[in-house]
């Protein structure tokens, strides 16, 4: 607001400054500016006697609402009173508009004391209520009330079923505060004014997905009409926003809605062509008010849209759009589309800086610049599903609204990790650790993954360099992150892998989505993993696979025994593999930028078993054998734009003993939670593997013997025994058996 209107506020606003100071408020408010006004016994203490107020009380209630006001911690008096709070604001507005509206210049305290009354939910408004003082008793005794009647005979309803239905945007948007927040989008608002200026076929709709700020467009323009920054022709222009559910309500007998949209539309013809009917998602008017022998809002609508005295702009998104308007050529005939894109990354920071002061004053924090550069980049890598600007704003306003409820007043500042830790609420995925600790983990992605994957050393290098590649920003970022093809026998960690990578990556091994390929073997079964066409059973559920990873935008998919696929199958990932995107039968696109895929088959390992079982290893010509095999079962264009086929070796006896160690590992974790320590002899280890290795199994008769050697012996003697002492296992070898031994904590042999 400009100060030089203010010349008899500027002392009292210093003062309620000082009061601030005092009370360790961070936000000078409407009881500050009060308790100056009336401990000082301003002319308005005088006109509250006039009014007959007790001023004693009012005073009184004035410093307990100035004692409710959250004070803060600081080291320093300058974050005391640092700004106007809200509604402190909205008041001087309030007032400025009092003082023009009585032909002043300047804002004075009676001006103040008018706009007051304005203010709905103010305790001390409240309270002048309930002395049963009003605004119109002020302007009586400041003799103000003649100099307002020609207005209010000048604003008399003309229009009574355009008022009653529709909201006039004029009236609403003059005195808010909105006008900061509408940022760029100067050549939408353009477009507007250029169709709207057409001679024929001047009706505007704004078409964007969810979230780009269609809405925000339409009332930035309306600004522009308010402050007369639009051609001249439009300047006079009133926009009315239809409230289609007033429309609607109670409309139960046939002919009633008719009636209605009827009188809304002779009120806008007898406007000649200076109100613009602005409706918000235009395209329910096609089935609005369609009932039983009834006709909808668009086929009344439809004789007028060639009237210049008629005038829409709408705003819609595109699969709406298609289906309603688009489907009636001669409804959309009549509409000129102005697509609205999402917000690029420095628009989206503009508005969030527009946005700032007002988070800021709402919530009582302080807002850093890290903060919003962490809601526009994790949004556009977590929420793929939203849009900019929207889920940035949505992010930075649940960090504030956060960190308002923990009441802490020393640490009232957003940043990055608080932003990271509305994601990890919304997204479910480690974000934090993510932008922590990511570029070590990916340095050492090998080591873990070598961790719990034995005896596939070439695997695990190889993907962590494709890995690596992605991380780095050297891959194509239009692609997913990996695409892998796992060739082995069975039991010999593809699965194992998948998951591993599933925990290292993503924070959980559940991060997976798992689908077993011979279940797509027929042509009719593909249409599962996006959805079956409309009308179809099981259409409103979705596809398979594109709803799995709808849920989870950051996760491995594992297309288990993918040779047994139809091959329309491989049709359908071509567009995964290239593009990571992917339709589904309700056309929404989905994100597989953020995703991993690995597919497994045990194609050649047939032969992969028979050389290692003749030659003692693989050679390079089963090699090239096991790679005729793909070229004859998968076609080129899908081998091509798979990153890496990965040949998984078979187990040797030094890689069963230590994965029995990871299994007996695992074992011991289990047990320790019911307070029991295992405790495992060399030897076993090597009794174990020896007796559990089968080459053409792999690891997974491993599992079935510990189960069988260990894990029933032990549930015996746990049983027996009960759990409700800490106990001790030994487990040795002797005699070519396993021997166990258990005492309590207290050396008492069981």
């Amino acid at each position: 607001m400009n100060s030089e209107k203010l010349p008899e506020l500027l002392n009292l606003l210093e003062d309620a400054k000082w009061i601030a100071i005092q009370y360790k408020n961070y936000q000078i408010d409407i009881p500050h500016l009060w308790y100056c006004l009336l401990s000082q016994k301003t002319k308005i203490w005088d006109l509250y006697s006039r009014l007959g107020i007790d001023n004693p009380s009012l005073f009184v209630l004035v410093e307990k609402e100035v004692a409710k006001i959250p004070s803060i911690s600081s080291t320093t008096n300058e974050n005391y009173g640092k700004q106007f709070s809200q509604r402190l604001n909205k008041l001087l507005e309030q007032a400025e508009k009092e003082a023009e509206d009585a032909n002043n210049t300047h804002v004075s305290l009676e001006d103040i004391c008018i706009a007051l009354m304005e203010q709905k939910n103010n305790p001390i408004t409240v309270y002048l209520r309930d002395q049963s003082i009003n605004k119109s008793q002020i302007l009586d005794v400041l003799g103000r009330r003649q100099s307002r009647k020609g207005e209010e005979e000048q604003v008399s309803v003309h229009y009574p079923s355009l008022e009653k239905y529709a909201i006039n945007l004029n009236n609403l948007l003059q005195h808010q505060s909105t006008g900061n927040m509408i940022v760029g989008r100067e050549k939408e608002m353009a477009d507007i004014a250029r169709i709207l200026s057409r001679s024929t076929k001047h009706h505007a709709v704004l078409i964007g997905p969810p979230g780009t700020g269609r809405r925000t467009i339409v009332y930035g323009f309306v600004q522009k009409i308010i402050s007369q920054i639009v051609p001249d022709h439009l300047k006079e222009m009133i926009v009315y926003q239809l409230d289609l559910g007033a429309l609607l309500a109670g409309t139960k007998y046939r002919g009633e809605f008719e009636e209605r949209l009827n009188g809304v539309i002779r009120d806008l013809l007898e406007t000649q062509g200076q109100v613009v009917l602005y409706i918000e998602d235009i395209h329910q008017i096609v089935s609005a008010g369609k009932t039983e022998g009834a006709m909808d809002a668009a086929t009344l609508l439809k004789p007028y849209l060639s009237n210049t005295k008629l005038t829409l702009l709408g705003t819609s998104y595109h699969a709406a759009y298609r289906e309603t308007i688009e489907a009636d050529p001669s409804l959309e005939k009549n509409f000129q589309r102005i697509i609205v894109s999402e917000s690029d990354a420095q628009l989206t920071m503009d508005i969030l800086n527009a946005h700032k002061e007002r988070f800021e004053a709402y919530h009582l924090v302080t807002i850093s610049e890290e903060s919003m550069d962490a809601a526009i980049q994790l949004s556009r890598r977590y929420l793929t599903d939203r849009y900019l600007p929207d889920k940035a704003l949505d992010l930075l306003d649940e960090a504030c609204a956060l960190k308002k409820i923990e009441n802490r007043e020393s640490e009232r500042k957003i940043g990055k990790n608080e932003i990271a830790n509305v994601v990890e609420r919304l997204t479910g995925i480690k974000v934090q650790g993510v932008m922590e600790s990511e570029r070590s983990r990916l340095l050492n992605l090998g080591k873990l993954l070598r961790e719990r994957i034995i005896g596939q050393d070439e695997a695990v290098d190889a993907v962590s360099q494709v890995i690596l590649r992605s991380r780095a920003g050297i891959q194509n970022p239009k692609r997913p992150i990996g695409s892998f093809l796992f060739l082995g026998p069975t039991g010999v960690g593809k699965t194992a892998l998948a998951k591993r990578l599933a925990e290292v990556l993503f924070g959980n091994e559940l991060e997976m989505v798992r689908l077993d390929m011979s279940e797509y073997m027929e042509k009719h079964a593909v249409a599962k993993l996006v959805g079956p066409p409309p009308g179809y059973v099981g259409y409103e559920e979705g596809g398979q696979l594109t709803e799995a990873v709808r849920k989870r935008l950051y996760s491995i998919i594992l297309l288990d025994e993918i040779e047994k696929a139809h091959p329309d199958v491989f049709n359908m990932l071509l567009q995964v593999l290239d593009e990571g995107r992917l339709t589904d039968s309700k056309g929404r696109t989905i994100d597989f930028k953020n995703t991993l895929l690995i597919m497994t088959s045990n194609l050649g390992s047939d032969k992969i078993l028979h050389s290692l079982s003749t030659k003692g290893k693989l050679t390079d010509e089963i090699r090239k054998e096991i790679i005729e095999d793909l070229d004859n079962h998968f076609k080129p264009e899908f081998l091509n734009r798979i990153d890496e086929v990965l040949l998984f070796n078979s187990l040797r006896i030094e890689d069963m003993t230590d994965i029995v160690k990871l299994m007996i590992r695992d074992l011991q974790m289990r047990l320790s939670e019911q307070k029991v320590t295992l405790e495992i002899s060399n030897g076993v280890y090597s009794y174990l593997a020896k007796k559990g290795y089968q080459v053409k199994f792999g690891a997974r008769p491993m599992l079935r013997l510990i189960q069988k050697e260990i894990e029933n012996p032990l549930a015996r003697l746990l049983i027996e025994n009960g759990k409700e002492k800490e106990m001790k296992i030994s487990l040795t070898l002797g005699n070519d058996k396993l021997i166990f031994s258990s005492s309590f904590n207290n050396n008492e042999a069981i």
